[in-house]
C-alpha cells in the first residue's frame, strides 16, 4: 500500500454553494469581482495534480469549507538534488514581466526567480517600454489582454524598437490563440494561463536555445 500524506484545511465561513464548488477550480473562475484573479486555486490544483496528487474541497452554504491535499509520501531527496542541478545550468537572462493583474506578474515572477532569472515587473504596455528604454532585457512575458495597450500592440513596438529582444505572449487561451500572419515573427512563444512549471521552464530552455516560436 502506498504511504500517502493527506493535508486537510478548515474554516468556519461562509461556505459555498454547489454550482460555486464545482468551479473553484477553473482558471479565472473568481466571485471576488475586480479584487480577485481566479487563478490560486487553479494554480494549486495543477501543481498537485502534476505531483500524482488529489485536491478535494467540501463546503456548505453558511457550514465553512474543507479543503483536502492528498499526496503521495516519497523521498525525493535524490530527485531534488538532480533537478536544482539542472535548473542551474541553465543561462540566466534579464526578463521583464508585464501584466495588469498583480497576481499574475507576480506568480510568474516567482517561478522566473526560482529558476535563477533576474526579474523586473510592469503593470501596462506604457510602463514596460519605459523600462525597455532604460534597460537590457532578453526576453518580456506579456499579457494579452490589457486595458491602454494589449499584448499585441507590446509586442509590435517592442519588435519595433528592440528586435533582439524576445517576446511571450501570455494568455488564458493558450495555443487555440489566433496568430495574424504578420505577427508570427514579433514573438517568440504563447504561454497560457494558469502557468505550469514545467512548460515555462521548457519555453524558456527552447527560447534561449533557438528563438524560435513556440507554443505552450
Amino acid at each position: 500500500v502506498e504511504d500517502r500524506l493527506i493535508l486537510k484545511f478548515k474554516d468556519t465561513g461562509l461556505g459555498m454553494t454547489e454550482d460555486v464548488r464545482e468551479r473553484i477550480f477553473e482558471p479565472f473562475y473568481t466571485t471576488k469581482g475586480v479584487h480577485g484573479t481566479g487563478l490560486g486555486l487553479a494554480v494549486s490544483y495543477g501543481i498537485i495534480e502534476r505531483h500524482e496528487g488529489r485536491f478535494s474541497v467540501e463546503s456548505e452554504p453558511g457550514q465553512g469549507t474543507t479543503f483536502e491535499i492528498d499526496l503521495p509520501a516519497v523521498d525525493s531527496a535524490s530527485k531534488t538534488e538532480k533537478k536544482v542541478v539542472v535548473l542551474h545550468k541553465a543561462p540566466s537572462m534579464n526578463i521583464l514581466v508585464v501584466d495588469d493583474e498583480e497576481f499574475v506578474r507576480e506568480t510568474l515572477a516567482d517561478m522566473l526567480m526560482m529558476l535563477g532569472h533576474t526579474v523586473e515587473s510592469a503593470s501596462g504596455g506604457r510602463e514596460a517600454l519605459q523600462k525597455l528604454s532604460r534597460g537590457d532585457f532578453d526576453l518580456v512575458f506579456t499579457d494579452l489582454s490589457m486595458p491602454e495597450m494589449d499584448g499585441w500592440e507590446l509586442a509590435r513596438e517592442i519588435h519595433r524598437q528592440r528586435p533582439d529582444t524576445n517576446v511571450i505572449l501570455i494568455t488564458g487561451h493558450g495555443a487555440a490563440t489566433p496568430v495574424a500572419p504578420d505577427d508570427k515573427n514579433i514573438i517568440n512563444g504563447i504561454v497560457g494561463k494558469p502557468f505550469d512549471f514545467d512548460q515555462v521552464t521548457e519555453l524558456l530552455a527552447e527560447t534561449r536555445r533557438h528563438g524560435d516560436a513556440v507554443t505552450r
